[in-house]
C-alpha cells in the first residue's frame, strides 16, 4: 500500500480520508475539506486551476478531452467537452480562467497537432487559429493585466528538445519571449516575473517580465512539472519522481509531500490554505489509479 508523506514528519496512507474542517466555506453552508484526502476521479486530471472568486477547482481531464470542475458542495461536475483530438490523445496541459470567464487550455499534440483551446463563458470551444502544430505545449499562465504566456518545445531529428516561452494571443500569435530552454513544462506569472520549470534542465527559472531573456536560476529541482503559486511568495511544483516541492520566494527548496505516482497539476486555495494535486498513474499495466489529492497548507 503506497504511503503519502505530508511535510517532513507525518506519514499517512494514500487512501486516508481526512475529516472535514469545521470552518464554514465561503462557497457553501457546509464544511470545507482541507485534507489530507484522496478523491478518486473518472478521468486523468492534468492541469488544475483554483478560482477563488467562485471557490471552484477547474480540471483538464486528459482521458476525456474535457474540462471538469469540483466544489466542496457539489463534488465533480462536467463543464465542457473540447474539439476532437488526435488519435494519440488530447495531451491536455495547464488551464487558466481569465477575468471574463474564458477557460483556456493547452494541448500537447505529440509533434503534429499541438494547439490551444479556449472556451468562452457563453459559447462553444474554439481552437486558437494559426499556431504551429509541431510545438508541444504544456504550460500556460495569465498575468494580472490579462496577458497570456505558454510553454512549448519541439523535438529535433537528433532527438534533442528545444523549447521556449511564448506570449500567446487568442487571435493566433505566439512570439517567443524566453528562448534557450530544453523542455519547459510550467510557466507561472508572479507579480512582475515569470517562473518557468524546465524538466530536462532540472531547474526553476525566474525572469523579469520587462526583460524575460534575462532569466536566472531560482532553484534546482529534479524533473519539475507544472507550477502553482502558494502563500508568502512560494511556488509548488511536482515531479515525475513522485515528490511535491515547495520553493520559497528566495529559492529555498523542500519536499512538501512525497509518495505520489507522478505529480502533474497543482493549485492553491488561499482562502482555506489547501493544495490540490493531480496524481497521474504512469503505469497502467496493473490497473489505473488517477486521483486528486487535497493537502492542508499550514
Amino acid at each position: 500500500m503506497k504511503k503519502l508523506m505530508v511535510g517532513v514528519a507525518t506519514v499517512l496512507t494514500v487512501v486516508f480520508v481526512g475529516c472535514a474542517s469545521s470552518n464554514p466555506g465561503p462557497s457553501d453552508a457546509g464544511s470545507v475539506e482541507r485534507g489530507p484526502k484522496v478523491l478518486p476521479i473518472e478521468g486523468d486530471p492534468n492541469g488544475l486551476w483554483w478560482d477563488d472568486a467562485s471557490h471552484t477547482l477547474y480540471l483538464a481531464d486528459d482521458n476525456g478531452n474535457r474540462i471538469l470542475q469540483w466544489t466542496d458542495a457539489g463534488g465533480f461536475a462536467f463543464v465542457k467537452g473540447l474539439p476532437a483530438a488526435a488519435p494519440e490523445g488530447a495531451g491536455l496541459g495547464q488551464l487558466v480562467l481569465t477575468k471574463d470567464g474564458t477557460i483556456i487550455v493547452t494541448r500537447f499534440g505529440y509533434g503534429t497537432t499541438g494547439d490551444v483551446v479556449f472556451v468562452p463563458a457563453s459559447g462553444e470551444p474554439q481552437i486558437v487559429p494559426g499556431l504551429d502544430p509541431t510545438r508541444r505545449r504544456i504550460g500556460l499562465t495569465v498575468t494580472s493585466d490579462g496577458k497570456l504566456f505558454d510553454s512549448w518545445f519541439v523535438r529535433l531529428a537528433t532527438g534533442a528538445r528545444v523549447g521556449a516561452i511564448g506570449e500567446l494571443s487568442l487571435s493566433g500569435t505566439e512570439p517567443e519571449v524566453i528562448t534557450g530552454l530544453k523542455k519547459p513544462i510550467g510557466v507561472l506569472a508572479v507579480g512582475d516575473s515569470l517562473i518557468v520549470s524546465d524538466q530536462d534542465l532540472g531547474q526553476i527559472l525566474k525572469a523579469p517580465r520587462s526583460n524575460p531573456s534575462a532569466y536566472q536560476v531560482l532553484a534546482t529541482v529534479a524533473t519539475p512539472d507544472l507550477l502553482a503559486a502558494g502563500p508568502d511568495g512560494s511556488i509548488f511544483t511536482g515531479s515525475t519522481g513522485g515528490n511535491l516541492y515547495r520553493i520559497s520566494a528566495t529559492g529555498e527548496t523542500a519536499v512538501f509531500s512525497s509518495g505520489f505516482q507522478q505529480v502533474r497539476g497543482v493549485a492553491y486555495d488561499p482562502t482555506n490554505r489547501r493544495l490540490f494535486v493531480a496524481d497521474h498513474d504512469g503505469d497502467e499495466s496493473n490497473g489505473v489509479s488517477h486521483v486528486l489529492h487535497i493537502l492542508p497548507v499550514d
